[in-house]
C-alpha cells in the first residue's frame, strides 16, 4: 500500500470551479463584514464578483483552447461544408511544389476549375509552366465503372486532356482503377483535402476535411493512392 503522501486523485474540473466560487464567496462575505464604509463595500463587491466571472471565463477559454489543440495535433486545418470549393483549393494548388494527386469520379471538375486553358483562370497550368518539377497525377475509374454522367463528362474533356498530355508530357498523367470511385480528394504536397462520394449529384456538395498530409489520417489516403497508382498504367 502506498504512503498517504504518494496517493493521487483526479478531481473533475467542475468541482474545482465550484470550490473556487464558494471560497471567493466566503472570503468576500468576511471581508465585507469588516468594512463599514459603503463606498468601499461597493468596490470590494465589484472586485470580487468581477474576479469570479474572470475565473469562469478563463476556465471556459482554456477548455476551448485544449479542444482546438487536440484537433491541431490531429492535423485538422479546416472542415468544409462543400468539397467543391474552388476558391479554397486555388491557393493550395497555386503554391504546389512537388506533386498534385487527384482521385475522383471523373476528374472533370478539377480540370474545369484549374486546368482549362480556355478559362479565365487556370492556376495549375500556370504552376506547371513556372515549376518544371511539379507533377500532376489524376486517378479515376475505368469507363465501365463510371456513372453515365461521369463518363460523358470525361469523354467530352478528351481534347483538353490530350492537349495537356502534349504540353506537359509525363508531368501530367492519368491512370484508371478497376472499381467505382469511393473517395474524392486532392493531395497537394503537405495538404490533404477530401471527402466521400455519394450517389448522384449530391456528391458535388458533400463535405470535406482539410488535414496536414503528414498526419496518420492523410498518410492512409496517400498510401491508398500510391498503391493503386503503381498497379495501374498511364492512359
Amino acid at each position: 500500500m502506498k504512503p498517504f503522501e504518494q496517493l493521487t486523485a483526479r478531481v473533475p474540473l467542475w468541482m474545482i470551479v465550484i470550490g473556487v466560487a464558494i471560497m471567493m464567496t466566503v472570503l468576500t462575505w468576511f471581508w465585507l463584514d469588516e468594512i463599514n464604509d459603503p463606498r468601499m463595500m461597493g468596490i470590494v463587491s465589484g472586485l470580487c464578483s468581477g474576479l469570479v466571472l474572470y475565473i469562469f471565463g478563463l476556465i471556459a477559454q482554456v477548455s476551448v483552447f485544449n479542444e482546438l489543440q487536440r484537433y491541431r495535433e490531429m492535423g485538422v486545418k479546416a472542415l468544409l461544408d462543400n468539397r467543391h470549393e474552388k476558391d479554397y483549393y486555388g491557393p493550395l494548388i497555386s503554391n504546389a511544389k512537388e506533386t498534385v494527386k487527384v482521385m475522383g469520379a471523373s476528374g472533370t471538375r478539377f480540370i474545369d476549375d484549374f486546368m482549362d486553358s480556355d478559362a479565365d483562370q487556370h492556376v495549375l497550368i500556370d504552376r506547371l509552366h513556372t515549376n518544371k518539377r511539379l507533377q500532376v497525377q489524376l486517378f479515376i475509374p475505368a469507363d465501365e465503372f463510371m456513372s453515365p454522367d461521369a463518363k460523358n463528362r470525361y469523354l467530352a474533356k478528351q481534347p483538353k486532356i490530350e492537349r495537356l498530355k502534349a504540353d506537359f508530357g509525363g508531368r501530367f498523367a492519368i491512370r484508371r482503377f478497376p472499381h467505382e470511385a469511393r473517395h474524392s480528394f486532392v493531395i497537394v504536397d503537405g495538404d490533404f483535402v477530401g471527402g466521400p462520394i455519394f450517389d448522384g449529384d449530391k456528391s458535388r456538395h458533400a463535405p470535406a476535411v482539410h488535414v496536414a498530409a503528414s498526419k496518420p489520417f492523410a498518410i492512409k489516403y496517400r498510401e491508398y493512392f500510391n498503391q493503386g497508382w503503381e498497379k495501374s498504367a498511364d492512359t
